[in-house]
């Protein structure tokens, strides 16, 4: 048999490793296979049902199908646990709210993910605000009339919200300190089992989220209050801001999207565009409109700014009030 000279081998190697790049490049092109979207809140809750809305779409936009998981607890640590400890491989992601890297890490003492270098911020997705809903017999029907009865009665007032030291614990905490007035603290481990209990009466006021409150507040089955953004929603355009009733009282939250550190720099940056751009179908912003979100897409360097700005902010109050997780 004759034999091929050696340099030739190598001419037919390079061009057989030529023809088959191609296909290794094809299979390694991220995604390839499903993304896993992990939500730190329960099956039906604003995040939850935002989540899967958005996915359905993102998954469209890359092609492949976002799987929705929410883990519900202990102020969002589960979810953002498992989120942020999985491979950074880029299958998997977090989509949080920003108490998550904000509030938890001056509230508890350990947390197991770690919310500085453990994280990769990918976009935000939205900015809003929190609803103040009260159960459908309380005897006020707005702000002034809650000041009014709680003064009158200190302590007789229970609130709710989905942990010691979440956004709506810490939200209440700052209004009973502005207002002068004294509600006691009931936590819950899921949003959703607070409402159902402020439906029945068992509790009587709470912030809750603008995708879960909004819906409640139009089938008449709790009161709203006010809003606690800087201006009305256009969701619930009679509704007044809790600003007319405590100067200068506003409190925001936003959700977004990060991924385990370590994920490559160029699926961050590709996960990034497709979540802006897809923030950006008509379609999708009226219906996230219609559950009083504001979309709001950026580079990930925005969402590094926001919890720097938050945390800081958040520490101090914490802080002051000697907040302490359970």
């Amino acid at each position: 048999m004759k034999r091929i000279p050696l340099h030739r081998r190598h001419v037919l190697a390079c061009l057989a490793g030529m023809a088959m790049a191609p296909a290794v490049f094809a299979q390694a092109a991220w995604p390839n296979k499903p993304i896993r979207m992990v939500v730190p809140a329960g099956a039906g809750t604003g995040p939850d049902v935002m989540a899967r809305l958005i996915g359905d779409r993102l998954g469209q936009r890359l092609g492949q199908p976002i799987v929705v998981e929410p883990v519900p607890g202990a102020s969002g640590i589960l979810g953002a646990d498992k989120a942020l400890n999985a491979a950074p491989d880029g299958y998997t992601f977090l989509f949080g709210f920003n108490q998550l890297m904000t509030m938890n890490p001056h509230i508890y003492a350990k947390l197991p993910y770690d919310p500085v270098k453990g994280i990769a911020p990918v976009s935000l997705i939205s900015k809003g605000g929190y609803v103040l809903i009260a159960g459908p017999t309380v005897p006020f029907d707005d702000v002034a009339g809650m000041i009014q009865h709680a003064r009158a009665h200190p302590g007789a007032l229970t609130y709710a919200s989905f942990g010691n030291g979440s956004a709506p614990h810490l939200g209440m905490e700052l209004l009973k300190q502005r207002a002068g007035i004294d509600l006691l603290h009931v936590p819950y481990r899921t949003s959703a089992a607070a409402n159902t209990d402020l439906m029945a009466n068992q509790i009587q006021v709470k912030f809750d989220t603008q995708t879960s409150a909004v819906p409640l507040v139009r089938s008449g089955k709790v009161k709203a209050l006010a809003v606690t953004t800087p201006d009305r929603l256009s969701a619930l355009p009679t509704v007044p801001t809790l600003k007319e009733s405590v100067p200068g009282f506003e409190l925001t939250g936003w959700n977004a999207v990060w991924a385990p550190a370590g994920v490559p720099a160029g699926v961050v940056d590709q996960m990034s565009r497709a979540i802006q751009a897809t923030l950006q179908e008509p379609e999708l912003r009226k219906r996230l409109a219609d559950m009083g979100v504001d979309p709001q897409g950026s580079a990930p360097g925005e969402v590094e700014r926001l919890t720097t700005q938050e945390s800081a902010q958040w520490g101090k109050l914490i802080r002051e009030k000697g907040i302490k997780a359970d």
